[in-house]
């Protein structure tokens, strides 16, 4: 992770200054792993779980501060620019609001185990299957696609920390594709924040499209830099859907 790199530089830093000035304990410093008090000032890094309905112009995920430092590990799912089967129209209704809240790791892939998460998962696969299977596949565009003007541009989803347009993408040093995060992250490496912004996910389009089916979904690593904020809220409940076979 990014924290682990970063922590073994500082480390190896602190290492090599102790040895010039005699000290014993370099050897221990270079080895120790981020973690120790020269960190416990910062809130924990954090993973966010969000999963975004096609229809909708894009959700808000996290609050970032100046240094903090975030990436998209993880991002699945389908979207369909064209006229959707019926019956897909009928599942799509159930995803409901947009949402993006906490989630815990385990080792270092991140998953959501609850219960509306993995009623969510089953609804999402089932409307991913429908329009492979049903659904015309030239207008169809997965999340981590990169666009071209061969499809008018559209597809995939994107990151923004500030644009002036937020749902539209234009290229802005604030908008990053999801393929450029996977990129990065599968790098060790993460993007710094500039100023305090919000952090939203969005389907590429050059038009909002209402009749647009399926979702994207994904997971943000958060990786502060800040001292803790008071009164801080961890993040918000989401209102999931119901499970597809209800």
């Amino acid at each position: 992770m990014p924290e682990r790199i970063r922590g073994r530089r500082q480390h190896a830093a602190a290492g090599l200054a102790a040895a010039a000035a005699g000290c014993a304990l370099g050897a221990a410093v270079i080895e120790g792993r981020a973690g120790t008090g020269q960190r416990d000032w910062r809130p924990a890094p954090e993973t966010w779980h969000w999963v975004l309905p096609a229809q909708h112009d894009g959700v808000e995920v996290a609050e970032l501060h100046p240094g903090d430092c975030y990436v998209i590990r993880q991002v699945d799912g389908i979207v369909h620019f064209g006229e959707p089967p019926p019956d897909v129209l009928e599942l799509q209704g159930r995803l409901g609001d947009p949402v993006a809240h906490l989630v815990e790791e385990v080792g270092d892939h991140p998953e959501c185990g609850r219960d509306e998460c993995v009623a969510t998962s089953r609804l999402t696969r089932a409307i991913a299957g429908r329009l492979v299977e049903a659904g015309d596949r030239r207008a169809v565009r997965r999340a981590n696609h990169r666009p071209s003007p061969l499809d008018d541009m559209r597809g995939g989803a994107y990151s923004d920390v500030g644009s002036a347009d937020r749902p539209r993408y234009r290229q802005t040093r604030e908008q990053r594709m999801a393929y450029l995060h996977l990129r990065t992250a599968a790098r060790d490496n993460c993007y710094a924040a500039q100023v305090p912004r919000t952090l939203t996910i969005h389907v590429r389009d050059r038009q909002h499209r209402a009749g647009r089916t399926g979702f994207y979904s994904g997971y943000l690593y958060l990786e502060h830099h800040h001292a803790p904020v008071p009164g801080r809220v961890a993040g918000n409940e989401p209102a999931f859907v119901e499970a597809i076979d209800r």
